[in-house]
């Protein structure tokens, strides 16, 4: 994921929330899937390869090295918004409307003053990646390299990301480096999407995991994340 400096302030806010479980979740489809080369069938909504079939591939979008923009999937006139692998990436566009995410109602958006527009197209599929659920986001070059396409894979045989206290520091580190303007709300995120109860007082976060760890995230005086540390210990009570 990258910097999200000319990101919008409200998908800054969602990018934020969702980072470090979204990075998680998209290392382990990446770790499954491996380097193997694919193809995919739109129609079918399958991605192939030499370890077999996934189902439930959507389209989200595209990316134009020679433009720096990106072209979401129903906005393409090459496709109709009923087509199988788009129709449900339009809840995407609806989850924009709803919370004025305008990265995902402009049908083409434009990342070219971004430091690396590429990165910034795979921050913003990953992170659409999340209002669909699913199991992660695949991508590969096309047109002879000048840009790269991406797919939605939500398959109920792909493995899905589960609390992991050795990768917490590391994953919390990655999110905020992805989304800076808001340190705190990453790890309230994060502590969320594994229902952590956490307390939160100036100088910290801390919560306790589900196998019993204890999570502490200490900011400085400016809210940045300075260090998290994992106490390992008995798992919670029920």
């Amino acid at each position: 994921m990258n910097t999200s400096d000319d990101f919008s302030p409200a998908f800054q806010k969602f990018g934020a929330t969702v980072a470090a479980a979204a990075i998680q979740q998209q290392d382990l489809f990446n770790a499954t899937l491996g380097p193997s080369n694919r193809w995919a069938d739109l129609e079918a909504r399958t991605l192939t390869g030499p370890d077999g079939v996934l189902d439930g591939v959507s389209l989200l979008g595209s990316f134009s090295h020679v433009t720096g923009t990106w072209l979401w999937g129903w906005a393409n006139p090459s496709f109709e918004q009923t087509d199988r692998a788009i129709a449900p990436t339009l809840r995407i566009r609806e989850f924009g409307t709803q919370y004025g995410i305008i990265e995902f109602t402009t049908g083409e958006p434009d990342l070219s003053k971004f430091p690396a527009p590429h990165q910034a197209a795979t921050t913003l599929a990953i992170a659409a990646g999340v209002v669909l659920g699913g199991h992660g986001t695949w991508s590969t070059a096309i047109n002879d390299g000048q840009g790269a396409v991406y797919l939605h894979v939500d398959d109920s045989k792909l493995p899905t990301a589960g609390f992991d206290p050795i990768a917490t520091p590391r994953l919390l580190l990655a999110a905020v480096g992805a989304f800076p303007a808001d340190h705190r709300r990453v790890v309230r995120g994060y502590f969320k999407h594994f229902n952590i109860q956490y307390a939160d007082t100036p100088d910290a976060i801390s919560g306790q995991g589900p196998d019993g760890s204890t999570i502490t995230a200490t900011f400085d005086s400016r809210g940045r994340l300075e260090r998290t540390t994992v106490e390992p210990g008995s798992p919670a009570a029920d």
